[in-house]
């Protein structure tokens, strides 16, 4: 309500808390991009797919390195971030296999597409659930910590 100081979790998405949280939306979003081009386009697979692994590996360190232990230490969090450590693996293991195949072999389309269907789950979860609960449970200092690390890893991590 206007007027009224927003509460635990219930920030504006303009709030400086809500950075995390657009940080890794962005970051969904351009994978979910990616794999639309990779499943429409028959040419340049190879580049489209060197940067589906590299937005992947980049995200999921990040999350894994500063988000998610973050939230471990909420029982009301554990479940949800064990699960999503456990999709992070099975990505890694298909993005991996995807990635020792030929593009031209028939079984590559059908691990790109699995690793596809994976992540748009995973996503779906982080964000209907995974999110809500860290807005609950990190306050916004946390939050705006857990963000300045995730885009200073990326930017890291890009520069190799």
């Amino acid at each position: 309500m206007a007027g009224k100081p927003a509460g635990k979790g219930r920030e504006s998405l303009s709030s400086p808390g809500m950075r995390l949280f657009q940080l890794l939306k962005k970051d969904h979003e351009t994978v979910k991009g990616l794999f639309e081009q990779i499943q429409e386009e028959k040419a340049d697979k190879e580049n489209l797919f060197s940067r589906i692994e590299e937005e992947l590996e980049v995200h999921m360190e990040g999350e894994e390195m500063y988000l998610y232990p973050a939230l471990e230490e909420s029982e009301e969090a554990r479940e949800h971030v064990l699960e999503a450590y456990e999709e992070h693996h099975v990505a890694k293991t298909v993005l991996e296999e995807a990635g020792n195949l030929d593009k031209d072999d028939e079984r590559w389309d059908a691990k790109v597409k699995v690793l596809c269907e994976l992540v748009d789950h995973h996503i779906e979860e982080e964000e209907g659930e995974l999110f809500k609960i860290a807005k609950d449970v990190l306050d916004e200092d946390r939050r705006q910590e857990i963000a300045r690390q995730f885009e200073e890893n990326k930017e890291q991590m890009t520069r190799r």
